[in-house]
């Protein structure tokens, strides 16, 4: 056996260093196992003297490749930050200082000639990531006078170093949510040398559009991540120029003054390094990041589980109607965790028809926060509220405070009257008010699970808000408005320790950092919502799991959209979080009573979503490609769970693809072990770790699946 040369040896540092710079030590480690292997052999078959010369020559070797790699990671991971504006019109230089803080963070701010304002950034290396975050937010420091116009604000300005001049970079990122069937779908756009790409959203609602998470790809395993944390509009930019790639990230509305002392929040930042990484393997580090650092806590710091819910629909369910469902969940031991009200409970004295979803007028009584009578004579949800815990089950009910219909008669009463249809956080009357009401509720039911909704496009009403105030105060209602729904959120997890919060806004139009880091997301699209064109919904909800799961570690699927008996529908839309409407299939319960088999299968397909909801806290891998709303593909990814030594795999082969044969491969599994497998049908086998981390799958049926759950033993 030969000795590692020097070139060998450096290669084992250096590799070594790159498996764990991206936690990826299956790939990464091969060949510096192989090297590790090699000189150990070597060294114990050699004289105990030549043995003292060849540690002494890697000593030296491993200093020197040390010293490279310090080089290195002060290369890659130093990172300054700069911003981009313009004062009064004009592109000015700003001071910039830092200060070192104590919990290893770092301030810095950059302040305008004349000493008014200042863009105050907070950045923080994420430890054992290739990753920094930063907030930031713009202050005018004088107290008597105002700032001058203050334009094209970017809290993210930087240049990054790209191959060569001739360069390309690939963009990649996800559609937006728009109710379609390409919602989440993937999308590119390639920025050539010497041209540049604008992505930005106007509606107002942080992911409608498009997707806040851009990859800025330079070849097959290198490029730069970022995540832009607003839930509002924002605007992205990159400009490749002199083999540089230039990156500009901020609001998308910016030309305002500061009145004295006035102060504005600006987006978070979140960007990552990919260094010699596969997208795939990128996604399962960045998912891994996201479920770590920026999901949902509970009171005792643990992670806030995915949940499993049953649901009547909406509130103009009668009381008898949501127990009677309630009841047929504990009777036939369906599993689920949460039960589930969502709109139409609220509003002045009215009939509400019961056996649709929500009911016809669920929006007419938006803003008007009691509870209609006529459905609920009690005035109150305690009937089905006091049930669901007395079950052992928690509570969750739906809201949409930040709207006021027009018809209400809170949208007649100042100061909401000159909101444009809005809520407007922005105002700190406005914001108290909804927080005392909405809190009350959320009190006086012990509500476990609050749902926020938001159906309408904020841009126009924020514009109209910001002319009432007088010239140049474009974005100032916008930034005031987000920072106050943050603040209603976070006062309210403050208030409630043990509450959990759920995000919806006409789908999954607000899924960016800022709101993921706060709540779960369990109604991806409007599109689930009932029947709809062949595998349409399917489609979407593999669609949706496969490609945003990623970012959104815990999201739900509805399953309103799904017939009875159709697994292979069921298991498309369910996801690490899933949500039955029994009433939606054709009128069960509150119409019809459903039969031995229905209920039989209802129990099976909810046990199924129960049971993997637990896999979706551990590792996400994509096993193919991120997938489009079309009929002839594969779509598979696995969870894995290293500390349990388990985990699931799915794969679907759809209605029009003409290969029912794929292999995928597992990068979780040990080659050297073996695995108990259970299959879909109640199979168990022993197999190989070596079969199993090359996966072949064989689906002789057009829409079919496979699924699988294996243990190491």
């Amino acid at each position: 056996m030969a000795p590692l040369n020097g070139v060998e040896y450096v290669k084992f540092v250096v590799g070594t260093f790159i498996a764990c710079k991206n936690k990826n030590f299956v790939d990464k480690g091969r060949s510096t196992r192989y090297l590790f292997w090699r000189d150990f052999v070597f060294l114990t078959n050699i004289s105990e003297q030549n043995r003292k010369v060849h540690l002494m020559k890697r000593l030296a070797i491993f200093a020197a490749a040390l010293l490279a790699l310090t080089a290195l990671a002060s290369e890659s991971f130093g990172f300054q930050p700069t911003i981009s504006l313009q004062y009064g019109g004009e592109t000015v230089a700003l001071q910039a200082a830092s200060t070192a803080n104590a919990d290893g963070t770092t301030d810095w701010s950059f302040v305008t000639p004349d000493g008014k304002l200042a863009v105050c950034v907070n950045l923080k290396k994420e430890p054992g990531y290739p990753a920094y975050r930063m907030t930031s937010r713009v202050k005018n420091l004088s107290t008597t006078e105002e700032t001058d116009v203050v334009s094209n604000l970017r809290v993210f300005a930087s240049e990054f170093s790209l191959p060569s001049a001739d360069s390309s970079v690939t963009l990649n990122t996800l559609l937006g949510s728009e109710c379609k069937p390409q919602d989440f779908e993937p999308v590119e756009f390639v920025v050539n040398a010497g041209e540049e790409k604008v992505l930005e959203i106007r509606s107002g609602r942080s992911s409608s559009e498009l997707c806040p998470y851009v990859e800025a790809n330079v070849d097959a395993r290198n490029g730069w991540f970022f995540a832009i944390g607003w839930t509002g509009n924002w605007r992205a930019g990159f400009k490749n120029a002199d083999g540089k790639l230039t990156v500009e990230l901020g609001m998308a509305r910016t030309n305002f003054k500061l009145l004295p002392g006035e102060s504005l929040l600006q987006p978070s930042i979140l960007f990552f390094e990919r260094t010699d990484m596969t997208r795939r393997e990128f996604k399962t580090v960045v998912h891994r990041y996201m479920r770590d650092f920026n999901t949902p806590r509970k009171a005792d710091g643990s992670i806030c589980e995915p949940i499993v819910a049953i649901t009547a629909g909406g509130g103009n369910k009668t009381p008898q109607m949501m127990i009677d469902v309630l009841n047929y969940g504990l009777k036939n031991d369906i599993p689920f965790d949460v039960f589930w009200v969502d709109a139409g409970w609220y509003g002045e004295p009215h009939e509400a028809e019961p056996y649709s979803n929500c009911g016809p007028l669920w929006w007419r009584y938006v803003g008007q926060w009691i509870v209609n009578t006529t459905t609920h004579p009690t005035g109150d949800l305690l009937p089905i509220a006091n049930a669901v815990h007395d079950a052992g089950k928690r509570f969750l009910l739906w809201f949409e405070p930040e709207r006021i219909h027009g018809e209400t008669p809170l949208a007649q009463q100042e100061p909401f009257n000159k909101q444009y249809g809005m809520c407007y956080y922005g105002n700190p009357e406005s914001l108290a008010y909804m927080q005392e009401t909405i809190y009350g509720i959320i009190e006086k039911h012990h509500i476990d699970v609050y749902r926020q909704d938001f159906n309408m496009e904020p841009t126009g009403a924020w514009t109209a808000i910001e002319n009432d105030e007088g010239p140049d105060r474009v974005g100032v209602a916008e930034a005031k408005h987000v920072e106050g729904l943050y603040k209603f959120l976070d006062d309210m997890r403050a208030k409630f320790p043990g509450l959990e919060q759920e995000n919806c806004a006409s789908g999954g139009r607000r899924i960016d950092i800022e709101m993921v880091k706060r709540a779960h997301s369990y109604c991806r699209s409007d599109y689930y919502i009932g029947p709809k064109p062949g595998d349409t919904c399917f489609n979407l909800g593999q669609d949706n799991t496969l490609n945003l799961t990623p970012y959104l570690p815990f999201q739900g699927g509805e399953t309103n959209c799904v017939a009875n008996f159709d697994d292979y529908g069921f298991m498309s839309v369910a996801s690490s979080g899933t949500v039955f409407t029994p009433t939606d299939l054709d009128g069960g319960i509150v119409k019809r009573e459903f039969t031995p088999e229905e209920t039989a299968w209802h129990k099976k397909m909810m046990g199924w979503a129960y049971r993997l909801k637990a896999y979706y806290m551990g590792d996400f891998y994509q096993l193919t490609d991120e997938t489009r709303a079309v009929d002839d593909c594969w779509c598979a990814w696995s969870c894995d769970r290293p500390d349990e030594k388990d985990g699931f795999v799915v794969a679907f082969r759809r209605a029009e693809n003409d290969e029912p044969t794929q292999t995928f491969e597992l990068p979780a599994i040990d080659p050297s072990a073996k695995y108990e497998v259970e299959y879909y049908d109640g199979t168990v086998k022993t197999v190989d770790g070596a079969e199993l981390a090359n996966l072949t799958v064989t689906l002789e049926n057009p829409r079919s699946f496979f699924l699988i759950v294996y243990k190491k033993i």
